[in-house]
């Protein structure tokens, strides 16, 4: 008799029941339980547990019939996603393997069910920078992480908490009757030992690695098998980076080392226990073959208060391939991470088979889309061979527009095809041979080196030099030219205006007649008549020119 206790919404503890039906199954996929033939109601989020053992789970979904389903422990884990930190390309821990188990339930927000590590532990193995896949559900990458170390994750309900800690992986082999294993298989005398892993790059440019397995299917970088014994294949992931190629090479290659396609089922046996991860030897001694594979699944059903427990062993059925392409991101195991919807025509059964109905109708639904897209293909291609044939027209209607180019040296022109071109061949010129230039031009130009601006003559054109005084340039380049009187005195024609500070006649310096005109200003003076003798001598001076008031020309 086992009885099973089911809590609250708050995970307190409410009924013990013992009349129940249970199915229960987790490992390679599946990851739940239904529970049904129960008295009571449990509500969602109560947890089904059976105290001190890994069978157990939550409520999250409720029957009309009264069964309630809901995910394993296992499930539970994996519905989540263990992820990178952020700017990082994968997530590494160290230490022991529990601390690591624990590290990541928190990671997960799995706390306050999980806990990692036993309650009591003798001896606990080390990890050593274990590198998790990219986006692995947690329960895939903490099987993982165990494997890495030789050990299987094993759960234990304790008080309302998951615990979660390694154990060595057990192996069964002569400790069984293996005749009372039932399975079929195909054993494989030589799996792939040989396998190059392809990773980012192109061509010559592409990383490239060999890894290689030995007779007990030991993988290192040192190949042992050669010959008709060996067996080569290639592992195409085409975005990874040398270290990432590496590890996924090798994980690749010692899944290949699989013994042969096993589809197998172990029933209790003399009070034995397997967990998952645990290895089985299975023996046809009629046939003489005999085959060592993985406990992958564990069944377990009750009723009534009867527990039985089945194991299904084998990672794969009897001829299944191993897929030998990688993807940038690993996807889990188990359920976590991934669904799956059936469309018409299309079934999926309880271990992810997915098989579609393909019936005549959708044949010919297929047919008639198809002779449409040639039709319309069949349209494109004509108006792609017209448009060729107008772009040939166009080219031939160029080339007989530009029939003839000539060219005068030293400039060379020619035609190619549609295209004219013309070039400039030369020597180079000097004083005595033509070039881009004639050689009396050259010499012209050399002349210009020496060359000096004459003084203007009345007969020849030159330059002039101002003296400062009659004629003056300024910063701006305009010139200004000054008459003067006999004396050197500036002449002011009649009605000019002139003031001083002095009371000076200002006749005595310029000359001519001026009367004082108090009426304008204090000083001011007016020029009424000219001094003959100065007129006269300025303007046969051949120095006066065009006078301004002021005295400026």
């Amino acid at each position: 008799m086992v009885d099973l206790v089911i809590t609250d919404a708050d995970r307190v503890p409410r009924w013990s029941v013992s009349n129940y039906t249970l199915d229960l199954a987790y490992g390679s996929d599946e990851n739940s339980f239904k529970l049904s033939d129960i008295r009571v109601r449990p509500v969602a989020g109560s947890l089904v547990m059976m105290d001190g053992r890994e069978y157990g789970g939550r409520v999250t979904k409720l029957n009309t019939d009264g069964s309630v389903e809901g995910p394993t422990w296992q499930g539970i884990l994996a519905d989540r996603i263990i992820q990178p930190d952020q700017g990082q390309d994968y997530l590494t821990v160290s230490g022991n393997v529990d601390d690591c188990i624990q590290q990541i339930i928190q990671r997960v927000n799995l706390a306050d069910l999980f806990v990692g590590g036993a309650p009591s532990r003798a001896e606990i193995p080390q990890v050593t920078s274990y590198r998790f896949n990219r986006y692995v559900d947690a329960y895939t990458g903490l099987r993982a992480l165990c494997n890495s170390v030789g050990a299987k994750l094993i759960m234990a309900e304790q008080d309302q908490m998951v615990h979660c800690y390694a154990m060595p992986i057990q192996s069964y082999g002569d400790a069984i009757d293996s005749d009372l294993l039932d399975f079929d298989a195909q054993r494989d005398t030589q799996p792939v030992n040989h396998l190059i892993g392809l990773g980012d790059g192109e061509l010559r440019d592409r990383i490239v690695v060999h890894r290689y397995a030995d007779k007990d299917g030991n993988i290192s970088d040192k190949q042992s098998i050669t010959g008709l014994d060996e067996r080569m294949a290639v592992y195409d992931y085409s975005s990874a980076k040398q270290e990432d190629l590496i590890k996924s090479t090798e994980d690749k290659l010692r899944e290949l080392q699989q013994q042969g396609g096993v589809k197998a089922t172990l029933h209790g046996y003399g009070g034995l226990r397997f967990d998952i991860d645990d290895r089985v030897t299975g023996r046809n001694n009629r046939l003489g073959i005999t085959v060592t594979v993985p406990v992958t699944k564990k069944i377990v059903k009750v009723s009534r208060g009867v527990m039985s427990v089945s194991y299904e062993c084998g990672d794969k059925a009897a001829g299944q391939s191993v897929s030998l392409s990688g993807s940038g991101e690993t996807g889990g195991g188990g359920t976590g991470g991934m669904s799956y919807v059936a469309g018409d025509g299309i079934r999926i059964s309880s271990d992810r088979v997915i098989s579609a109905d393909v019936t005549q109708s959708k044949l010919d639904g297929v047919q008639a889309t198809a002779e449409q897209a040639e039709k319309t293909a069949s349209g494109f291609s004509a108006q792609i061979g017209l448009a060729q044939q107008d772009a040939r027209n166009a080219l031939a209607a160029a080339n007989e527009s530009v029939r003839t180019l000539n060219g005068t040296a030293p400039i060379h022109v020619w035609r190619s095809d549609d295209k004219a071109s013309a070039t400039i061949w030369a020597d180079t010129v000097t004083t005595t041979a033509d070039g881009m230039m004639s050689s009396t031009d050259k010499a012209k130009l050399d002349g210009l080196e020496n060359y000096s601006l004459p003084v203007a003559t009345q007969q020849a054109l030159g330059g002039v030099k101002p003296d400062g005084a009659t004629i003056t340039i300024t910063p701006d380049g305009t010139i200004t030219a000054h008459g003067t009187g006999s004396g050197g005195s500036m002449y002011w024609p009649i009605g000019s205006i002139y003031q001083n500070t002095t009371g000076t006649n200002p006749g005595l310096i310029f000359g001519g007649t001026w009367e004082r005109r108090p009426s304008l200003g204090a000083y001011t003076w007016e020029k009424t008549a000219d001094d003959t003798t100065t007129v006269h001598s300025a303007l046969g001076s051949g120095a006066l020119g065009a006078m301004t008031l002021g005295g400026e020309a």
